[in-house]
């Protein structure tokens, strides 16, 4: 019974009711993701108990699955003991599964803070469960467990990039802005944003210097802000194609 569960669950292809369960997750996720939208429109405040009809029988459904997922975890080899269940916990899904239900209940609690209500939103994360690819967040795990030096690199070198200009640009802008540039953490926030290339346009340089430092920023931050997704999304390719060669060679066997 136990092991019947964790395949539909965990390893929806090795099971004729897998991929169907995987399609009642995807409706859910999808109709409640809907209704929690609309749900903030209160030209909609009509339907009101229809969204909140909604928004339980999806956390119990929700609910429902995590638990079935908890005691038929030890159904596979790799997640016995304590140090199984651990890794099983710290599992991206399962963190998510968690946070997604943590929000709803403690409403029955009298807690319902504005970040606990954003958590909702990571439902949608949900969908990343595909029948295909059911390990797909053991995956990432991989990914970034074996680039994590790569990662690492990228991340202090930007630090030390945005540490380094930030104390520059005050020094040039903060007598030409003495209001915008007023510190040097005011002027890690423009750095920050630039580097990042987000760019809010709250602050900008004005002097010949600052425009000619913000230039060498914005080229630097674009370079850096491609270096993990490049990296990720090589890494996750490789993962992938590998996984479909193996699947492929499995049903030639």
């Amino acid at each position: 019974m136990l092991k019947d569960i964790y395949l539909i669950l965990e390893k929806p292809t090795e099971h004729k009711l897998g991929k169907f369960f995987n399609f009642l997750i995807f409706s859910f996720v999808i109709i409640s993701t809907i209704s929690l939208y609309l749900s903030t429109d209160k030209t909609l405040n009509e339907y009101k108990d229809t969204f909140s009809l909604i928004e339980d029988i999806t956390m119990i459904f929700f609910t429902i699955e995590l638990f079935f997922r908890l005691i038929s975890m030890g159904q596979d080899p790799k997640y016995r003991g304590f140090s199984g269940r651990i890794k099983f916990f710290i599992r991206p899904f399962i963190i998510i599964d968690i946070l997604v239900l943590v929000p709803y209940y403690l409403m029955f609690l009298g807690i319902d803070l504005v970040f606990l209500r954003v958590l909702r939103v990571l439902r949608i994360f949900k969908l990343f469960r595909d029948t295909k690819y059911g390990d797909f967040d053991d995956t990432l795990i991989e990914i970034f467990s074996e680039n994590q030096s790569k990662f690492i690199i990228v991340f202090i070198i930007s630090m030390i990039l945005v540490s380094v200009t930030a104390p520059i640009m005050y020094y040039i802008e903060n007598s030409a802005q003495p209001e915008v540039f007023s510190s040097i953490p005011a002027a890690l926030w423009w750095t920050t944003v630039t580097f990042t290339t987000v760019g809010y346009g709250d602050m900008f340089p004005i002097t010949a210097l600052g425009k000619i430092l913000a230039t060498i920023v914005s080229v630097l931050g674009i370079a850096f802000y491609a270096i993990p997704g490049a990296i990720f999304t090589s890494a996750l390719l490789s993962k992938l194609n590998k996984k479909e060669f193996k699947s492929n060679k499995k049903d030639r066997n």
